[in-house]
């Protein structure tokens, strides 16, 4: 159980599936460039701090012999930049397992075992359910499928083999790592993100499906402004947010999937939806 649930957003190891990437044309090079730039703008300008949905979990790993999955259901929290609330539920709809972090300091508290850990997210043992280059102090990011703000520079435009899909290389200032994402001009969505190391081996591999439509920061008046102003573009006033996340590495012998519903329009959090009071009777562990 606390494997499946801190490994929703952490997961690491070496993805070995080939990128298929063709050449794109000089054209295509600044059609993609002008609709990320403005994908971007919209990220940063209309979509919302916050993400408030009920969530279900599966944990599969392959081996030789046998095949193991773990499920969990439950509510997933989230804020700009890097908090992150995941309960799970039993049926009676009381918690199982909490977990919370902002990005910094995270705290887990497992209600059967009656035990609660707790540490730095910078520590060893947290670490190891992270890939490097994850930054947990912009988790929202990672999870919504958005890009992290920071300065960042594309290398290279490869067209996939799907049409109107293309393939960005991002790599962040001061970063050992770099990153594909697989970029839609005509949805501007980021359908898939792939970090990589210096050799260029995958350190994990990211699928962003069933994209939500949420209402932006223009919240639930985005209707009302659509009538009073009908030339307005929908995209301008609308948000979208993968209602489905899965994260894979060895080639897909460990995936975790995420899938978010019953979404909360224009949800609203803050510091304090964070906070995690541990009782009395919860035996707690400092992680090292």
């Amino acid at each position: 159980m606390i494997l499946l649930c801190v490994s929703l957003v952490f997961i690491q190891g070496c993805a070995g599936t080939v990128l298929q990437t063709y050449p794109a044309s000089a054209l295509e090079i600044e059609a993609v460039l002008a609709a990320f730039t403005r994908y971007q703008k919209i990220s940063e300008e209309v979509c919302t701090c916050c993400l408030d949905a009920e969530a279900d979990a599966a944990l599969s790993v392959s081996g030789w012999f046998s095949d193991h999955t773990g499920k969990l259901s439950g509510y997933l929290q989230a804020m700009k930049p890097g908090y992150l609330k995941f309960v799970a539920l039993n049926p009676l709809g009381q918690p199982l397992f909490i977990f919370v972090t902002d990005g910094d300091i995270f705290k887990s508290i497992n209600v059967l075992e009656e035990k609660a850990y707790l540490g730095s997210v910078h520590s060893n043992a947290y670490r190891k359910f992270a890939p490097p280059g994850f930054d947990s102090q912009f988790s929202y990011y990672w999870l919504t499928g958005m890009l992290q703000p920071g300065d960042m520079e594309i290398f290279s435009v490869l067209r996939d083999r799907e049409q109107g899909k293309f393939w960005l290389q991002i790599r962040y200032a001061n970063a050992s790592y770099s990153s594909m994402v697989l970029f839609d001009i005509e949805e501007l969505l980021i359908q898939r993100h792939v970090l990589r190391d210096e050799q260029g081996e995958h350190l994990v591999d990211i699928h962003y499906a069933d994209h939500q439509m949420l209402s932006g920061k223009a919240g639930r008046n985005s209707e009302k402004e659509l009538i009073i102003n009908p030339g307005l573009d929908a995209v301008k006033l609308l948000c979208r947010i993968p209602a489905r996340i899965t994260a894979s590495t060895n080639g897909d012998a460990e995936k975790i999937e995420v899938k978010l519903y019953g979404f909360l329009d224009d949800a609203r959090l803050s510091a304090e939806d964070f906070i995690l009071d541990i009782p009395d009777n919860i035996e707690q562990i400092l992680v090292k």
